[in-house]
Order: structure tokens, then sequence, then C-alpha cells
């Protein structure tokens, strides 16, 4: 049954849904009406046309396929089968962050289950990688310390009578789900002292990750070009308009895409004395640390990540230029706006022309294919 839902104002000015196509957002909007109270929903082609372009005869069920791949590669709905009949469901992930429901009702869609690790991952991302218990950063890569290592903790336990629905779980460090399990309901939370040594933790999550990038960047570099498939598409993760607000406090996980264009003169190079990471990240703060909140550790991961990632310093020194301009936060996503905004002054088309022939990849790809079925639309509409 369709329920009355509220549209944030944020979500015109969003620049990472600006990309899509005009009738993928307005499917995202139609997502708010057609899932329950805790945002789950049926996804099939068949079901998503019948509700939301039930009068669109010029739209078949290949093209609102496409649709609704565009929010699920974004990271903006996932995708799950549910249930014993095995239906093909979706919840849409940050739905109780920006939507507010005065009498919730009780779930009847079955929810994710949170066995699998990839519904773990989305909970993480959607809580921002944060333990919602104790407040800390829980590592993205699985670390040494279990104790440190993400779990889904349910606010109300299953053996009280508590569900996997969104609203009932959340995303946890494994010593402090542990610590609260026995503790009585109501109770203050004290973090337990086995989550000493966190950021040894997260420092090696760090460090494995910048030293998988760089392995997986150079066994490419030794291969021979491959042609990207829809499989191999990167995910934007998450839509910038997902922050914002006081309900906002949003996942990061990834690597921002950026423009593959090298810099004639980068602003921080490489020169063997200190790693570059940590020279660009001093740099940064000392121009733009005074008055905003940049934390270092936070800071110098994202670089080293885009760093690692295969981006041009000189561009990735501009895209810092400008969230610290405007006082934003250096994250993944805060990353992504301003990468966006330098694909539309140099490229007024937003496809990154790539040099030598090579193929676009990744979110490059991924929005010159957007581009070509918004495009595909509007030639339909003028024929």
């Amino acid at each position: 049954m369709p329920r009355i839902r509220t549209v944030k104002p944020e979500f015109w000015e969003d620049e990472l849904l600006g990309v899509m196509p005009r009738d993928a957002r307005l499917l995202f909007i139609a997502t708010f009406n057609m899932a329950d109270d805790e945002g789950i929903l049926r996804w099939t082609p068949a079901y998503i046309k019948a509700q939301a372009f039930m009068y669109d005869d010029d739209l078949t069920l290949k093209d609102v396929d496409q649709l609704m791949r565009c929010l699920t590669d974004t990271g903006l709905v996932f995708p799950y089968v549910g249930g014993v009949a095995r239906q093909q469901m979706a919840v849409v992930v940050n739905f109780r962050k920006h939507q507010r429901i005065n009498r919730p009702q009780k779930g009847k869609l079955p929810p994710p289950s949170v066995g699998a690790w990839q519904v773990r991952e989305m909970y993480a991302r959607r809580d921002g990688w944060t333990c919602q218990l104790c407040g800390g950063e829980i590592p993205r890569r699985i670390v040494v310390n279990d104790d440190h290592n993400l779990v889904v903790d349910h606010i109300r336990p299953v053996a009280a009578g508590g569900t996997d629905h969104p609203s009932n779980v959340r995303a946890a460090h494994q010593a402090c789900e542990r610590s609260r399990r026995g503790a009585p309901d109501g109770d203050e939370f004290f973090p337990p002292a086995s989550l000493a040594g966190l950021e040894d933790s997260l420092n090696e999550s760090v460090n494995r990750s910048v030293n998988d990038s760089v392995n997986e960047s150079y066994a490419q570099s030794t291969s021979q070009p491959s042609v990207s498939t829809d499989s191999e598409f990167s995910s934007l993760n998450h839509s910038l308009m997902e922050g914002k607000g006081k309900e906002g406090n949003r996942e990061r996980k990834g690597t921002p895409p950026t423009p593959r264009q090298s810099s004639d003169s980068p602003a921080v190079v490489q020169t063997g004395e200190r790693a570059i990471e940590d020279r660009m990240t001093d740099a940064f703060l000392e121009r733009y640390r005074a008055g905003n909140a940049y934390n270092q550790r936070q800071v110098r991961k994202v670089i080293a990540d885009t760093l690692a990632n295969g981006t041009d310093s000189g561009e990735l020194w501009k895209a810092l230029e400008r969230l610290g301009s405007l006082s934003k936060p250096v994250s993944a996503g805060t990353l992504q706006f301003a990468f966006s905004e330098i694909r539309q002054a140099q490229n007024a088309s937003n496809v990154i022309t790539l040099h030598n022939g090579q193929t676009l990849t990744g979110t490059d790809a991924k929005v010159a294919g957007w581009a070509a079925i918004a495009a595909s639309f509007d030639d339909e509409d003028s024929a």
C-alpha cells in the first residue's frame, strides 16, 4: 500500500543524483512511497513499472530494470532475496534517516538476513562505520583484533522477540556487542576494556588497504587491458544528499572515482623524503585547519586511499582545495562531490576521454552509461 512520505529540499541539489537519468531520480522518490515503514519494498521490474510508471507506455521492462540498477549501483537501494518464497526485495538504505514515521507499523515484508557479510556491511555504511554503542570507528577491513571488527547488534534482542528489520539493527564493535548483550535493558553502556588498542587496529587496517590497492594496481598495469562489463562497475556508495540534515551520519566506504587526466604541475609530488600522503596531509591541514574540525588521521587515510586508486596527485590536490575552501569534511563522499565539479568544468558532457584509446572503466563508464540511457529516452521522446 502506498504511503505518505516527504522529500528533503537537498534532494534537488544533490550532485550525484544529478548525473542519473531523470526517470531514475523519479524512481528513487517513488521508492519512498512504495516502501513499508522499515524501508523495504518489492524489487522486480514488473512491480516497479506497475507502481511507478503505470501510465508510461514508452518505458519497457528492460528500461525500468536499467533505472533500478542506477539506484542499486550507487548504494541508495540494497537488493536481496528474502522470505521463504525467495522474493526479490530491496531496502532503501537510509530510509529512516530522512523519513520520520509518526506511527510506525510493524514490517510485514521479510528483511535481509544479517548472516550475510554484504548485509552487515550495508548497515555499517548506513551507520557511518561508527559503533552505535561506544561511538568509536569500526575498521572497514577485518583486523587481527576481533574485538574491533564489525558485528550487527539487535536493539531488541532476538531472544526477546527482536527481528532483523532495519530499525532493530545497528553496527557495533564485536566487543561492544558482547558487553551489551549481557547487560540489563536500560543500563548505561560502558565501552569494554578490550577496545584498548583500537588506534593500532585502525592503522593496520589502513595500511593493509593501501598495500592491497597498490598491489592490485601493479597487477593491472602489467596485464593486458580489459574491457569493462556491467559486473565490474564499482559502486558510488552514497549520495551526498544522504549525509545532510540532523539525522544524517553516513557511511563512507571505498575510494571515490576520479578524473584520470594528468596535471602538468601537481601541487604535491613524491620526492623520496616522506610519503606523499603525509606531505599532502600536512599541506592541507596547514592551509585549512584553522576554523575547521579536520582530523589528521581521517584526512590522511582518505588521501592515501585515493592515491592508491591511481589518482593523479595534482587532481587530488585541486579537489582538496575545493573542499577546504568550502569548509567541507574530507571523506570519500565529499571528494566525489569535488571531483564531480572538476569534471563539469573540464568536460561539459561529464564523460571523461582517456588517452591512448583506453576504455572507460569503473564509475566513468557508469556515468557514460547513464548519460547514454538518458539520451536514449530523450531521442524516443523527440521521435
